[in-house]
């Protein structure tokens, strides 16, 4: 006799910078960007790392753009996901940064009748932002919730999330076309630090920080948990671009300072993220309670 199919089925980005064995743990898919460089176009995770553009660029690469997967890499993700679900639901990097979420609907479009199965959730946010939203799908699709119960609470919580770096200085945005070129020359001048939040889905310079780096980092890890009595205390992440251990080892005790949290993961961002903003840019991410 055949088992039955699970009810929903959730499908993630590899822009949301959670670990593989912690999305195989959690029964999700994961569908990988592409980085292009002047040397080819690349798989992001599988064939190109952080590392890998990191070294690239400090070693006179002038591209490194990143790109979503196309129409057709979508069409076959919900297609074999379809065969062990009655829905599938994709938790997608915001429509506002990447085309993620149009070529998603592209592919389900494709898809005649069988796409009514298939449900795109613009989460708004990207990194380890986005892979809060993932955790919790996953989270509730293995409890047995619907398809309308799991897409209402990642509703509820984008607002909830809080996603934000600070880079090292303003060169890989200005490469990426991200910040204008004077921008990049007063960074460069003046030793500023952008702080770069999310809000309302789009990536947004939130504030700047001068001086040495080192010290900026912990005013950054302060500015955003000193003070705050609504956070969710669960889980937080220090995603980051290439931080050295001793650097992690001073983020992550200037965070346990101000807030203790009973997870405190250390995360690399992707090729995809570090090939916009570069090394250095680490970020503390979390999530308001109500």
């Amino acid at each position: 006799m055949a088992m039955d199919k699970k009810k929903v089925g959730i499908l993630a980005e590899c822009v949301c910078d959670l670990p593989k064995s912690t999305l195989q743990s959690c029964g999700v898919d994961i569908l990988y960007f592409l980085v292009e460089t002047e040397n080819g176009v690349f798989t992001d995770t599988d064939e190109i790392t952080a590392e890998n553009v990191i070294s690239h660029m400090e070693t006179g690469g002038t591209k490194t753009k990143s790109a979503p997967p196309p129409p057709d890499v979508y069409l076959k993700a919900f297609e074999k996901n379809l065969k062990r679900y009655d829905e599938v639901i994709l938790v997608a990097i915001s429509s506002r940064i990447s085309h993620s979420c149009e070529n998603a609907e592209k592919a389900v479009k494709l898809m005649g009748e069988e796409g009514k199965r298939v449900h795109i959730f613009d989460s708004e946010h990207l990194s380890t932002g986005l892979g809060f939203f993932v955790l919790r799908a996953a989270e509730l699709a293995n409890k047995g919730c619907t398809s309308y119960q799991i897409l209402e609470e990642l509703e509820a919580m984008k607002p909830q999330v809080s996603t934000s770096f600070l880079a090292k200085n303003a060169d890989y945005l200005y490469r990426n076309g991200l910040v204008p070129a004077y921008v990049k020359k007063i960074c460069s001048a003046l030793s500023i630090h952008p702080v770069l939040a999310m809000k309302k889905g789009s990536l947004r310079l939130k504030t700047i920080i001068l001086g040495n780096y080192d010290s900026s980092c912990k005013y950054y890890v302060r500015q955003e948990l000193i003070g705050r009595k609504n956070i969710d205390k669960k889980c937080a992440f220090i995603t980051h671009v290439g931080c050295s251990v001793k650097m992690l080892k001073s983020i992550t005790a200037e965070v346990e300072k101000y807030c203790s949290f009973d997870e405190l993961n250390i995360t690399n961002a992707s090729a995809t993220i570090s090939s916009n903003c570069g090394p250095g840019t680490f970020g503390v991410l979390f999530v308001r309670s109500n």
